[in-house]
């Protein structure tokens, strides 16, 4: 599994005039404007200083209700730490909780900077393998057949990326029962729990559980950097705000602002970025069935696998689609062996693009096929 695959596509991808991006993972949409005006407010005000390192008091306890009323955890402020991202929430809980040479469990196929952020605190990776054909869901016997001894942590993402995932509280249930016997963390990274177009989101909650937040995907922020790490207790929590301040001490004041804005204000406008993804997707999946070509039903999250083994090799498929056709997916490959035969398309450019994309992606593959 590697990063690298992606990068180079985006590097790539970059330098062509015109290239239609189906490889990048940002809303396309602007953050909503009451968000925007609030962290403009905040900053005319003066409010431009360091902040706690767990951030500000007052978003942590709009947060505690979030998580309450949203999600059912119950969590007091002091349980939360605000972190850059969903990345910096990622990172900091693993250096808070995991010791050098420990083994983390990961989903195969998963997002591609999991493997760095364990390889950062000196870990190592392990992977599960999730079930493409049965729509991304984990077979809880063969994860549990890849727990050693040295295992440590378990990270769940659902919605996933990049196969769209929605893990239903059964399969939760068994992996967290799993992780109790072996005593294991999970680590469960939601940070696309608002784009949901099948099914229901279930957070999960235990005394071994960290979970990972976002406003990113949700509120289109995904400049303002901006999650939230969710601890059992508050000694965790204290461990998660530590392992921060030699990196980034806080999240920036005025982004902060932003989220309490974002948590305070209507919130039709993650309802109709949801549906605008859901559209996309219909319109993306019709004219794949339309062509005759496979995909994995993403039934959250704004991505989709599409079936290109018919013409051999994924990586070479995508390299292929960007130089002869000028569009920018990512290989299956790059998010773990499971993905081989499979490139990701996201749903996150304008429809015309994406429809775009997605007929000169069709026609290469019938081309090579």
């Amino acid at each position: 599994m590697s990063f690298a695959a992606f990068r180079e596509m985006n590097a790539r991808a970059s330098a062509i005039p015109g290239a239609i991006r189906l490889e990048l993972g940002d809303p396309d949409f602007v953050t909503p404007v009451h968000i925007v005006d609030a962290a403009r407010d905040a900053a005319l005000a003066g409010f431009t200083k360091y902040t706690l390192p767990a951030g500000l008091p007052s978003l942590r306890e709009l947060l505690a209700v979030k998580l309450r009323e949203r999600n059912g955890i119950e969590r007091s402020p002091n349980e939360i730490v605000v972190t850059a991202g969903a990345c910096g929430a990622l990172f900091t809980a693993m250096l808070a909780l995991l010791e050098p040479g420990d083994e983390v469990l990961l989903p195969d196929p998963g997002w591609p900077n999991y493997p760095p952020i364990v390889e950062a605190v000196g870990c190592r990776a392990v992977y599960y393998p999730l079930d493409l054909r049965a729509g991304g869901a984990p077979d809880p016997g063969a994860l549990e057949a890849r727990i050693g001894p040295s295992a440590r942590a378990i990270v769940v993402n659902s919605p996933g990326n990049p196969a769209g995932q929605v893990l239903s509280g059964e399969v939760l249930s068994s992996l967290l029962e799993i992780a109790r016997q072996r005593d294991l963390w999970v680590i469960s990274d939601e940070a696309y729990e608002d784009v949901l177009f099948e099914g229901e989101h279930v957070s999960l909650t235990g005394d071994r559980v960290v979970s990972i937040f976002s406003f990113s995907k949700s509120y289109a922020m995904t400049g303002w950097r901006v999650g939230y790490a969710v601890a059992p207790d508050a000694e965790v929590a204290a461990r998660i705000a530590r392992a921060q301040e030699p990196v980034t001490w806080s999240v920036s004041s005025v982004s902060q602002k932003a989220a309490e804005a974002a948590l305070l204000g209507p919130q039709a406008c993650v309802a109709e970025m949801r549906e605008a993804y859901r559209t996309r997707r219909d319109a993306a999946l019709a004219q794949l069935d339309a062509a005759g070509i496979g995909y994995v039903r993403p039934r959250g999250a704004f991505y989709l696998m599409v079936d290109v083994s018919a013409a051999g090799d994924d990586v070479d498929f995508a390299w292929r689609l960007l130089e002869d056709a000028g569009v920018a997916v990512v290989p299956g490959k790059a998010f773990g062996p499971t993905g081989a035969g499979y490139v990701r398309v996201s749903l996150s450019v304008a429809p015309d693009a994406l429809a775009a994309g997605i007929e000169l992606l069709t026609t290469l593959l019938k081309r090579l096929a």
